[in-house]
């Protein structure tokens, strides 16, 4: 009986032992404290409790360790408890995060230098940090003012919808993606035949005109232009006589501006005309007064 009796009592103490253990293995307590130990002073802990997760650049560093309330500066002092070989460094502050249905936890933004390191039982200042939930129901009242106007869009976009103005604006977009899709068809067939001839001609063009300018480049363009200063050295020389011949007809005092200008001239020329046209007409009506024909030969005019 009693070697019964110890084996029952030896079964219930390690039963108590491996209770004590999981709770504590739980809740995140340790069973033999360190002495790495920080302290943040913060004026709200937003629901932090002890054995909460302490994290640092997202990496969990610790643990809370305890909690307590100064009297005298009205703040709370957070003990934290780090893991061995870790150490906070100067400039480091903390504030409190907590998920949406997690629990808070204590985060730690470190130094910018880390080799300036804090000593075990330095004291850094925290803040709360926001709630995400206290955030959701802040919004909620907004969301509330939202909901009418969002109704009265979800309306509009229902008549918007089945306007069949809309479907037939679909239609006309499809014709206009179709005659797009064969205008492309068309530039490509084009760029594809078109441009490689229009090519091969202005290719062709640029030739000639190359052929054009080396001609063009071996014209004595210098002969040329002299020769042209010639011809209308020529033109003003005739030019200057002619302006000479036009004076001297011009001038009474010439012969040929006698001629042209002397009307005794033009009479005495009309006169002559006139006398000859009487002397060739009584020839034509009397012509043997003038010309004698003999058959056998010529017979002396008598003398008078």
């Amino acid at each position: 009986m009693k070697s019964k009796e110890i084996k029952i009592a030896i079964i219930a103490i390690i039963a108590v032992v491996i209770v004590y253990l999981g709770i504590i293995f739980l809740k995140g307590l340790k069973l033999f404290s360190t002495d790495n130990v920080y302290y943040v002073e913060m004026a709200n802990v937003g629901g932090l409790a002890k054995s909460a997760e302490v994290t640092a650049s997202g990496m969990n560093i610790g643990q809370v360790k305890d909690i307590t309330y100064n009297a005298a500066s009205q703040m709370l002092t957070v003990a934290v408890e780090l893991k061995e070989g870790m150490s906070l460094t100067k400039g480091s502050h903390a504030n409190i995060t907590k998920e949406l249905l997690g629990a808070p936890k204590l985060n730690i933004v470190l130094g910018t230098n880390p080799s300036a390191t804090l000593a075990k039982g330095d004291t850094i200042f925290g803040e709360a940090g926001s709630d995400l939930m206290a955030a959701a129901g802040n919004m909620i009242p907004q969301i509330e003012q939202m909901m009418p106007k969002l109704d009265s869009i979800l309306t509009a976009l229902s008549a918007l919808t089945s306007d069949p103005a809309l479907m037939q604006s679909l239609h006309n977009l499809e014709d206009i993606t179709s005659n797009l899709k064969t205008t492309t068809t068309d530039i490509n067939s084009m760029l594809g035949k078109d441009i490689p001839q229009l090519m091969t001609k202005a290719n062709n063009i640029c030739g000639n005109l190359e052929t054009t300018t080396s001609k063009l480049n071996r014209i004595d363009i210098e002969g040329i232009a002299n020769n042209a200063n010639n011809t209308l050295n020529s033109a003003n020389k005739t030019m200057n006589e002619l302006q000479l011949f036009t004076g001297k007809l011009n001038n009474p005092n010439s012969s040929l501006g006698k001629l042209l200008n002397d009307a005794s001239v033009y009479n005495n020329l009309d006169a002559t005309m006139e006398n000859a046209s009487k002397l060739l007409e009584d020839m034509r009506e009397h012509p043997s007064r003038y010309v004698h024909f003999s058959v056998f030969g010529k017979k002396d005019k008598p003398q008078e």
